[in-house]
Order: C-alpha cells, then sequence, then structure tokens
C-alpha cells in the first residue's frame, strides 16, 4: 500500500508544474495589471555615488573589504543597492522578510524603479514564503524579478504536511539546496561568505546572532560570479515566482493591491550608518586589503546529480591538501565525511589542524552536533585536530556584536525575530543575546585564505551548492587568522581534549571499544565519551594539560531535553552523518 502510495506522490511531483498555457495566463494577467500594486510606505528612489568604485581599476590588482560585524554588512548592502547603474544580482539561502529583510527588499524596488535591472535568486525552503508578498512584487515593478530555486511540488511555500511527502517521495530533490551566497552590483563589486538575509545575521536578533564573515571583491572577479548566477538563473530549478502553483493561485483568485516593506524600523540603523560621511571611509581604511591573485570557485546547477559539478568540495580538498604548517578552520558545522578524514589523514604529521566551531550550549544546530559529538575522538586522538568550541556568551562578545547594548535593552522590551525553524535556548537566560559561529574560513599556512559559503559538513560537499574566493596575499591571511584565533582564545572559546586514561588496562580497552562503537551506521553502544571540553586557563593557555579545567560534554546546556535529544541522535542516529 505504501509503495503504491508513494507512486502516486511521486507522479502528483510530476503534474506539479504550471502548463504552458496556464504560465501564459500568468504572464498576461501581471501584464494588465502591471502597477496596480502600491508600497507602503512609499519613498523616492536614492542614487548615491560610491567611493568603492574608485577602487576598482583595470589593471590586474583587485580590492577586497573584509565584512566582520552585522551592522557593517547590512548598511555595506544599502550602500552596494543605493551605488548600482545598471544591474544587481542576489543569491541566497535565506531570505527572511523581517525587520532587515523587509528593509534589504524595499532598497531593492527602489534601484528597479531607478531602471536597475535586479535578479533574485533564493533557494526556495526558508525564503520569501509569504504567498501575498511573491504575488504584490510580480506585479509591482518590471524591472524586478524574483525566481526560487528548487520549489518542491512547485510550491513556493512548502506546508509541514509537504514537506514531510517530499521526504519520502523524493528526498534527494528536498536536500539539493540553493547554499551560495552572493550580492553583485554591476560586475564591479561581489559581495560573498557565510551571510544570508535575517536579523540575526545583522545583530538584531534580541535572542542569537551569528558570528560571520564576508568579502566584498571590487574588480575583473565578479564578472565570474555573474557568470555562475547566469547558469543558475537560467536552469529549469530556478522557477519564476508567478510560475510557482501557489503565486499563480493568488494572482488569478486575490492578487494583493498594496505591499507593506517597513522602513522604519530597528534595522534602519544602517540608514544612519549610510549617511556618515567618514563611515564606510573607516571601514575601507581598517579591513581593506589590494590583492593580486583571486579566484573564484563555485559549484554549479547539477550538483548532487553530478560528480563533474561539485567543484567547491574539491577545490578545498585540494587546497588543504598542499599544506606544509598549518591548516585553520573556522566552520559552523564540522562532521567528517568520509573524503574529508581522509584529506586530513593525508597532510603530513607535522601540519597543524586548528578548527574553530560551535558548541551545544552555542549552535543552532543541536542535531548536527550531536552527529558529529561521536566523532570528537577520532577528530582530536586520530587526526590530531586542535578543536575549539565558541561558547554561546563569550568574553569578548560585545567586540563581536557592537550593537549589543542596544540588544540587552530591545530584549528587556519584549522585542523578539521569530525565524521559521527556531529551536528553543540551551543555555541560561541572560540580558543579552547569544552568540554562534557562522564564518566558513580556511587560512593555509598563514598565506593563503578562503572565504566562502561551504561547511566542512557532507551536506556542503554533496548536495547543497557553494561559492567563495581563494586569495593569495599574507595580509588577506593574517587579518582572518587573528579572527578566527580571536574566537578561538580562552576567555571565548573551550578546547576539546581526550580525558586521561582512568587506568593502564582499561584505558586501551576504552579506547578501542568506542572507536569501534562510533563507527557503527546506526547504534552507538558503548556508554563512555573518551573527549569533554576544558576551559582554558587565560594566563597559562599554551601549557599542558595540567592547565586546563574539565567542564564535561556540554558546558552551559541548562535544557535538559536540550541533553537528551543530543545523547538520543547522537547513540541511535549515527547514519545521518551523509545529510548532515
Amino acid at each position: 500500500m505504501l509503495r503504491y502510495a508513494l507512486l502516486l506522490l511521486s507522479l502528483a511531483l510530476g503534474a506539479c508544474s504550471l502548463s504552458p498555457q496556464r504560465q501564459a495566463e500568468i504572464d498576461e494577467l501581471i501584464e494588465a495589471r502591471r502597477g496596480s500594486v502600491e508600497l507602503v510606505p512609499d519613498a523616492s528612489p536614492v542614487r548615491l555615488d560610491s567611493p568603492l568604485d574608485e577602487l576598482v581599476t583595470s589593471s590586474s590588482r583587485q580590492h577586497l573589504l573584509l565584512v566582520e560585524q552585522g551592522s557593517d554588512a547590512l548598511a555595506l548592502r544599502i550602500h552596494l543597492i543605493r551605488s548600482a547603474v545598471e544591474r544587481i544580482e542576489l543569491m541566497n539561502y535565506i531570505f527572511h522578510a523581517d525587520e532587515s529583510g523587509q528593509l534589504l527588499l524595499a532598497e531593492l524596488v527602489d534601484a528597479a524603479r531607478r531602471g536597475v535591472e535586479v535578479r533574485i535568486l533564493v533557494d526556495s525552503l526558508f525564503s520569501l514564503d509569504d504567498v501575498e508578498l511573491l504575488a504584490g512584487l510580480e506585479l509591482l515593478e518590471p524591472n524586478l524579478e524574483v525566481r526560487l530555486y528548487n520549489p518542491v511540488f512547485n510550491q513556493a511555500r512548502l506546508g509541514d504536511l509537504s514537506l514531510a511527502s517530499a521526504v519520502f517521495c523524493c528526498f534527494r530533490r528536498l536536500n539539493h539546496r540553493l547554499h551560495h551566497k552572493l550580492l553583485a552590483i554591476d560586475g564591479r563589486h561581489g559581495l560573498l561568505g557565510g551571510r544570508n538575509t535575517a536579523d540575526r545575521y545583522f545583530d538584531l536578533d534580541t535572542r542569537m546572532n551569528f558570528l560571520d564573515m564576508e568579502v566584498l571583491v571590487s574588480g575583473h572577479t565578479v564578472a565570474e560570479m555573474q557568470d555562475n548566477f547566469d547558469q543558475f538563473w537560467q536552469h529549469s530549478a530556478s522557477r519564476r515566482a508567478r510560475h510557482t502553483r501557489d503565486v499563480a493561485a493568488t494572482l488569478q483568485r486575490s492578487a494583493p493591491d498594496q505591499i507593506l516593506l517597513e522602513r522604519d524600523s530597528r534595522a534602519a540603523y544602517a540608514l544612519s550608518m549610510i549617511e556618515d560621511p567618514d563611515w564606510l571611509e573607516a571601514l575601507i581604511g581598517r579591513a581593506g586589503f589590494e590583492v593580486g591573485t583571486v579566484r573564484y570557485f563555485a559549484d554549479l546547477p547539477e550538483k548532487t546529480w553530478s560528480l563533474e559539478s561539485e567543484v567547491s568540495t574539491r577545490t578545498l580538498h585540494e587546497l588543504i591538501g598542499t599544506a606544509r604548517e598549518r591548516v585553520l578552520i573556522q566552520t559552523p558545522y564540522f562532521v567528517l565525511s568520509p573524503a574529508f578524514e581522509q584529506a586530513l589523514a593525508q597532510l603530513d604529521p607535522s601540519v597543524e589542524v586548528v578548527v574553530s566551531t560551535n558548541s551545544l550550549a552555542s549552535t543552532d544546530a543541536w542535531p548536527v552536533y550531536a552527529i558529529s559529538r561521536r566523532q570528537r575522538f577520532r577528530m582530536v586522538d586520530g587526526l590530531g585536530v586542535e578543536l575549539f568550541e565558541a561558547k554561546p556568551y563569550p568574553a569578548d562578545i560585545e567586540r563581536f556584536n557592537q550593537r549589543y547594548e542596544q540588544l540587552v535593552i530591545d530584549r528587556a522590551l519584549g522585542i523578539t525575530s521569530p525565524m521559521r525553524i527556531d529551536p528553543p535556548s540551551a543555555t541560561r537566560d541572560m540580558p543579552g543575546p547569544r552568540i554562534s559561529v557562522h564564518a566558513k574560513i580556511v587560512v593555509i599556512d598563514d598565506e593563503v585564505a578562503v572565504v566562502t559559503s561551504h561547511n566542512f559538513d557532507p551536506r556542503s560537499e554533496r548536495y547543497n551548492t557553494e561559492n567563495g574566493v581563494i586569495v593569495e596575499d599574507r595580509r588577506f591571511a593574517a587579518a582572518l587568522s587573528e579572527y578566527v584565533e580571536t574566537i578561538a582564545a580562552p576567555g571565548n572559546s573551550w578546547v576539546v581534549r581526550v580525558r586521561p586514561d582512568g587506568s593502564v588496562l582499561l584505558g586501551p580497552v576504552n579506547r578501542t571499544m568506542a572507536g569501534l562503537s562510533r563507527r557503527l551506521p546506526t547504534l552507538d553502544l558503548w556508554p563512555w565519551y573518551l573527549t569533554e571540553n576544558y576551559r582554558m586557563n587565560a594566563s597559562d593557555a599554551d601549557e599542558l594539560p595540567p592547565a586546563l579545567e574539565p567542564v564535561g560534554l556540554a558546558p552551559e546546556v541548562v535544557l535538559l531535553r536540550r541533553h537528551m535529544g543530543t545523547s538520543l541522535v547522537s547513540r541511535l542516529f549515527g547514519f545521518l552523518r551523509f545529510i548532515m
């Protein structure tokens, strides 16, 4: 019976696309009603001249700008959008229409009204799932077009029942997601890295904000970014929002006559920043670099079905394989795939491997952490990884988030920024928001650096499309190393170490049995873990283990069901490693 149900579901999936006749009807309806939607509140489009344009030359040298602070990231996006003359391309895995998302959408609409061609391509699973909003944007401005990547069942909004059905009928397609991050302006500037579009990427969330990193490339490499964007834009997996079933039905049945994109919200702090004539100059002065070689790498839309399209993973593994002295990695999710484990194992034993990632207390994806917990002993003992896990409330939290004091005030007022999938915090309640590492950075031998959207987990390797840049410049590499090392410092992270053997006889037995049990595809039967977190003594951080204080498997986690859920997933669901 189940087999027949799945067959019918698969046939239904194939029938989800709108017929050419229905698409033509929707196109005609939009042309007839174009301009019938009112933007509330309205504003006069603003065009500004940017000092960034002066950094683009015809020479082989290019300019890079590191963007660490979430506040700078939001202000820079608005600045870039307002500086656009001809075209804007935006790619995101997540685009929420919250306070920051609405402000950015309003700015993009304004740019389209100035005659700029605006193309927005977002993954359909967690982006712009307000069907009324998408219908309104279709009617608002012909220069602005939204496409959704891989909409399952050809729906802009996938409900819980449809999501559950997709898991059974089309699991591989469901897991193939657009994870690129890119904002390209006029073929001259390209911003990419780890940030999506949501309040917690721009220091606006009162419960948790991401520590992230991006790089703005100004120069000829941006043309390659646009070419890759075009490959995705023109691919059959990218659907015009108007041609998804639910948006089309809304347009035909009850199209909106106005759309609300709030400009005067908490996100408006970014408008004040760009009005300051010294803000951008100061940012360029402290985080700008003129460099020579910048290599762009990106997956192709056929990834998941074609090994040749898995460009990003192959590029990163090959780059790591060139290390002679040190590999420094920051990644929010650290799960070893067989290929990455082999890449690390093949390094010369003298090469130092340092990884900065999230703890259970700081992660936004605890099931991923649960799977990686099974691998901690292999990481630390077998591969020699020096593994640091970020604290949810690090000592330098006000350095990482310059809006922290304001967020404490907002939190006291009860202001929140919920996301669609948003598990409760597992830590004790505090006056301000916690942090979570989200940057994806690699530094090789303090000479070559990577800023990318690629996490170090099987999902990024096999299912998600990714992009990034490789920069061969010592100053640029040093700046990224300093950033990662600051987060890994004693007051900001714990270090993961192997527990000392309690017995000469039982120690080897424990190691052997645990090692075998952790590799089982399902049940992990051995009751004892061999690693735990240690608090580092700030004054003696470089000393041997006696300078370390054990703090357990999950320090600062007070939510009982988080402990239980993590243990359950870690013990019973090891086979999920391949999709984490």
